[in-house]
Formats: C-alpha cells, sequence, structure tokens
C-alpha cells in the first residue's frame, strides 16, 4: 500500500509538471506584447500597443539602453510591480525581450 502511494503522488506530480498553459508560445508567462507605437528618449520609456491591454508606457529599469528600441517592433514584456491605471497606461520593466530578433550583421 505504501508503495502505491509513493507511486500515486510521483505520477501526479510529473502530470502537474508536464501542464504547462504556454507550450505554445515560446516566450511564456510575460505580461505585455505588442509593437512599440514610440520611444521617448527622454524619460527613458517606450510606448507598447498591446491587442488586450491598450496603450502602455514601459519604463526601462535604470540599466536598460533606450537606444535599442525602435518604433514598429514587437516585443514582450515582464512587468515589476503592476500597471498604473493612468490613460496610457505605464508600468516599470522587468525585462524586455524583442519576438524577432534583430539581425546583428546591419
Amino acid at each position: 500500500m505504501k508503495k502505491y502511494l509513493i507511486f500515486l503522488l510521483i505520477l501526479c506530480l510529473a502530470l502537474v509538471g508536464c501542464n504547462r498553459k504556454d507550450k505554445d508560445e515560446p516566450f511564456g508567462g510575460f505580461d505585455i506584447k505588442g509593437d512599440i507605437i514610440e520611444v521617448d528618449e527622454k524619460e527613458n520609456r517606450i510606448l507598447i500597443e498591446d491587442e488586450d491591454k491598450g496603450l502602455i508606457w514601459i519604463s526601462l529599469n535604470d540599466n536598460g539602453n533606450i537606444k535599442r528600441y525602435e518604433e514598429g517592433e514587437n516585443v514582450v514584456v515582464w512587468i515589476d510591480g503592476g500597471i498604473d491605471t493612468s490613460s496610457p497606461a505605464s508600468a516599470k520593466a522587468l525585462n524586455i525581450e524583442f519576438t524577432t530578433p534583430k539581425d546583428l550583421y546591419n
């Protein structure tokens, strides 16, 4: 009986580990996905249009290089904290990644 319970516990843990919600999404778990609409170098932030959340100003973290970003690029963003409900909304980026890699040789 004890072996049966241990086996059942291991089986349950294995099945839970295989249940990924984001298996079709390569970036998984991000908060915002959209196109960069505007780059504000003075304030070190970018304006992103997310299909579900609308326009959101994303402030880069202190070591973020605003020159990496250009209008029209598609990015995914992980938020540090919450999204402020101003109009447009605003948030601080924990991490930003491009959905398609930039051509490093241009």
